[in-house]
Order: structure tokens, then sequence, then C-alpha cells
């Protein structure tokens, strides 16, 4: 009877098999994924790989993912979805206070580690989600810019129209260089490849934010420089301030415009 269970259980089909603990088992194959498109890369990652390190069949993969590629955006999906309703709900009620806003607050969001919005996840494997972001935005293959526009643009455009907002002084073709930058420094935060020690920094425990604080306070001085150097460009009559965007009078997407602090604040 046993041997009957088993054979039974062998020739369920890729349906069946979902359909038992369906949720789980794509958790299994998502993080899997994960590990396997970091570590090798999406030329080096292979659906077999992928379902022997979830532990399920390879007819069970293609079932839920019907390609490499599918399942590649799958794993950026899951958890850029996670990340941005996070971060937009902390915008969201930034701008809806009465509180006088600052670059600071708004970058604060924007740097939340990752550990506060995945609480209890393995610190190694949003190491490996890090490095998969930092391939596509560097990538100028057609599979990273439809990852980029579809996942990241989105918020990216909430976090500029935050900072033309807050930052008076600055034009929108600098709000877009100032988060692309800022965004460029997080990642290196986020980074756990052991490359600051190498270079001479102090160790810092896997699931450390204290250098969010710091990250923060250096990417707000830039960012205030930046709209320094803009406005005296300006003021001495060459051009690097000016913009075919949007103007600094311009209503952002916030439910409520804050009271903005001055840029030399």
């Amino acid at each position: 009877m046993s041997a009957q269970r088993d054979k039974s259980a062998k020739a369920a089909s890729p349906a069946q098999e979902s359909d038992r603990g369906s949720g789980s088992r794509l958790s299994a194959i998502l993080n899997a994924a994960e590990r396997v498109f970091g570590e090798h890369g999406y030329a080096g990652a292979s659906m077999r790989n992928i379902a022997d390190e979830a532990g399920v069949a390879q007819a069970l993969v293609h079932y839920h993912y019907a390609s490499k590629d599918k399942l590649y955006e799958a794993v950026f999906e899951r958890r850029s979805s996670a990340i941005n309703l996070h971060r937009g709900k902390l915008l969201d009620a930034l701008f809806a206070s009465e509180q006088t806003v600052t670059v600071e607050d708004v970058l604060t969001i924007a740097f939340t580690p990752l550990s506060d919005i995945f609480d209890g996840e393995e610190a190694a494997n949003l190491a490996l989600y890090v490095q998969l972001v930092a391939s596509v935005s560097l990538g100028s293959d057609e599979r990273s810019r439809r990852i980029r526009e579809t996942y990241y643009d989105p918020i990216a455009e909430r976090f500029i129209d935050a900072l033309h907002t807050v930052l008076p002084g600055i034009a929108r073709e600098q709000a877009v260089w100032a988060y692309l930058f800022s965004v460029g420094a997080r990642q290196q935060a986020h980074a756990l490849n052991g490359r600051a020690k190498r270079l001479g920094a102090r160790d810092r425990a896997k699931k450390s934010t204290a250098h969010y604080s710091d990250l923060v306070r250096f990417a707000a001085a830039g960012i205030r420089e930046l709209v320094r150097n803009g406005a005296e460009t300006m003021d001495t009559g060459g051009t690097s301030g000016k913009t075919s965007g949007r103007t600094s009078g311009s209503k952002a997407k916030a439910t409520k415009t804050p009271r903005a602090r001055n840029a030399s604040a």
C-alpha cells in the first residue's frame, strides 16, 4: 500500500502538485531563483538549477513560470512590490503630516533598510537581491530596461517629485540626478561583499543599520550643494540650472504638499 502511495505521488501532475501548498512551493521556487540568479547571473542560471535548489520537480517550475525570463522577472516583482508599498506608505504619511518636511525626511524613507521591510529575512538573501538590482540598474539590454521601467521607475518618480517639492530651488533635471546619485550610494550601503572592510572600514554586523544615518547626511549635503551650484550658475548666466522639464513651482504627486524647508537650511 505504501509503495502504491509513493507511485501515485510521483505520478502527480504539476497542477496537482501546485494545488498542495501552492504558496509555500511558489515561495520556495522564488527563493531558489533569487539565490541562483544572484550567485550565477541570468546567463549562468538554468531552470534545472533552480528546481534543484528549490527541491521541486523542474516540471513544476515550468508550470508556474513558462520561461526563465518570466521567472527572473517574478523575482524582481516579488521584492519590489513589497519595497515600493512600504516606502510609498511612508511617503504618503510624511506628506500628509503637518511637519516641515526636509530632504533628510525624504531620503530616510528612500534609504529604508531592507531588513526593516523584510523582517526576519536572512541578510545573505537580501544581499543577493541587491546584486540583482545593481545588475538591472546598469544593464542596457531590453530585459533590464523592461524591469527598471516596470518595477522601479514608478517609485523613482515619486521620490523625484518629493525632492522637487521639499527643495524649491531644484530643477527637474537636478532632482532626477539627485535621486540616481543617491540610490547608487544606497546600493553600496546595502552591499555585504566585504569591500568596505578590505579598504579599511570597520566591519559591521550583517543586520546593522547604523551607517544609514551617515548615508542620509551624505546624500542630503550633496543634493543641497547640487542645488546651490545650479542657482549660482543661473545667476551668472549659465545654463546648467535650466531644464526643459518641470519648473520648481510644479505640484508634486504627494497627497499633500508639505511646508518645505529652503535648500540652504
